[in-house]
């Protein structure tokens, strides 16, 4: 019986070692190699000798032309939504290995750059890194290498590729293929703080490659529609778009007040490694410290094991944490989204947001860093009062109705998680939804209170107009774990929320009880 040979297979087994490609992968591939013959691109043999293969692209790719949508003008860009770890860097890795000239790999941040140039390095392969404040000596060292065709890959941001001195270069390295990773920051930055995003399209007619790619875990509809805008210039491309469920994570949210608190007994009652977002830099500086001060007074031994990570860290500050990272199975990370974007850290088993994202992509990325092994992780979602806060402060309607999905989503414990992130994702297939650990509303034990409103109100209710707000804080917090602030926090929040009320008449002036009315909390 004549034995199938699989040109592609072969290829991603010689030049990665790996035994198979995931079909969403082989069809990324195979549209790529279609679209690079039909551009008279040379495509190298995947049989492994160092000659250019005259095979077709539809035998490269292991397929046929028939099974091979092919968009006629759109031949040759592509938008792909694949889920965190289903291996988008492949989707481009293999096709560089096998295409006759350089790759352009568009990243947002830098240690995402910084990550994928060690992966590469780690596979033998000889990437170049285009970052500001680069010496003369070390970009003509990069363009050297570049020419010489040592080097196949090229990694940059969009800040970088904008001036002046590297965009004059860009016409005539010779790219074929120019991948445009996390593309929907496009929408989720360009029009706030990167206004270069929104100048994607511009940089890809300075390089002029016949092949361009947009990758992400996670888009919308809208997020979808400026993709196209601001990458593709109006002009449309295929669109492949995988099931963006990840069954392996356990989604779950929390309403509290007390959030740095929540945080401390999550992380205790969680497994590591974590993660922790945090919206700000000085959030995240406050909350690892008070991480560390917490544990290291209560004697647990892993108080050392807390960092924060921030765009605001020099680079010896970010590669060092990102080495003591990725490298600990006992770490805990608290962060902006400057580490959540793509960083291959496969062993995460808990991804905690203190405040809550600006929209549901920005969050399935995230809590996307969970669970890249596949195993069992949890992903949580604190909301409360500071998110309301948050929301009114937001000045544009297309803002505010993005974070307002969100913090919908974190309320309703009526609809499984995994089902409401799918439909404001507007991805109409099926999702995997597992049998057990899907989400808390699946599993019957969310609440739709206040972590801290159950105690309060009891406490209350035994003390009916015997405390002021002051005095209730000092007394809660010589009874509980509190300090006398955060008691007093909780207090004031749940007099705003109408939980409590303030009493009146002479004899209990400004004393709180419960709100009966209101609130029937047994």
């Amino acid at each position: 019986m004549e034995q199938f040979f699989d040109p592609l297979g072969d290829a991603v087994k010689r030049l990665f070692g790996l035994s198979y490609l995931f079909p969403y992968q082989r069809l990324v591939v195979s549209n790529l190699l279609e679209a690079a013959g039909a551009a008279g691109i040379p495509v190298w043999s995947a049989a492994g000798s160092n000659s250019l293969s005259n095979e077709a692209p539809s035998e490269i790719a292991g397929g046929t032309p028939e099974n091979m949508p092919d968009d006629g003008a759109n031949l040759g860009r592509q938008i792909v939504i694949l889920p965190t770890g289903s291996g988008k860097s492949l989707c481009f890795q293999l096709p560089a290995m096998l295409l006759s000239g350089p790759t352009l790999v568009i990243y947002p941040i830098l240690s995402l750059m910084a990550d994928q140039e060690r992966r590469l390095t780690e596979r033998g392969f000889s990437p170049v890194l285009i970052r500001g404040g680069q010496s003369k000596e070390e970009r003509e060292a990069i363009w050297k290498k570049l020419r010489s065709g040592e080097s196949k890959f090229i990694i940059a941001n969009p800040e970088v590729l904008l001036s002046p001195q590297i965009r004059k270069h860009l016409p005539d390295l010779g790219i074929v293929h120019t991948v445009i990773d996390e593309a929907h920051c496009v929408s989720e930055w360009g029009e706030s703080f990167r206004p270069s995003y929104l100048k994607i399209h511009a940089i890809l007619e300075a390089v002029g490659s016949p092949l361009v790619t947009a990758f992400t875990a996670t888009a919308s509809a809208p997020v979808l529609k400026k993709i196209e805008r601001y990458i593709f210039g109006g002009e449309g491309a295929r669109r492949i778009i995988g099931n963006p469920d990840r069954s392996n994570i356990e989604y779950r949210a929390v309403g509290c007040i007390l959030r740095n608190l929540t945080v401390r007994d999550l992380l205790l009652a969680n497994k590591r490694p974590a993660i922790v977002f945090c919206s700000s830099r000085s959030g995240t500086e406050r909350l690892a410290r008070y991480l560390q001060n917490h544990f290291a007074e209560a004697g647990i031994d892993w108080a050392e094991e807390i960092r924060f990570y921030h765009a605001g860290l020099n680079r010896d500050e970010k590669k060092e944490l990102e080495i003591w990272y990725l490298h600990n199975t006992g770490a805990v990370l608290v962060s902006t989204c400057a580490f959540g974007l793509g960083v291959d850290k496969a062993d995460i088993r808990t991804v905690i947001h203190r405040d809550c994202p600006p929209s549901v992509e920005a969050y399935l990325q995230e809590s996307g860093r969970a669970g890249r092994d596949g195993k069992q992780s949890r992903a949580f979602l604190l909301w409360g009062p500071e998110d309301r806060a948050r929301l009114a402060q937001i000045k544009t309607a297309e803002e505010k109705t993005r974070m307002g999905q969100l913090f919908a989503y974190a309320q309703n414990f009526f609809q499984c998680r995994r089902e409401t992130l799918l439909q404001l994702l507007n991805y109409e297939g099926n999702s995997g939804k597992p049998e057990k650990y899907c989400c808390d509303v699946c599993a019957g034990d969310g609440s739709t209170e206040l972590r801290e409103e159950r105690n309060m109100a009891d406490f209350f209710r035994r003390n009916r107009r015997s405390y002021t707000a002051d005095e209730a804080a000092r007394v809660l917090a010589d009874l509980g774990d509190w300090s006398e602030e955060e008691a007093g926090e909780a207090v004031r929040a749940l007099v705003k929320k109408e939980t409590l009320v303030k009493c009146g008449g002479p004899f209990w002036k400004n004393k709180i009880t419960i709100n009966f009315k209101t609130h029937n909390l047994r």
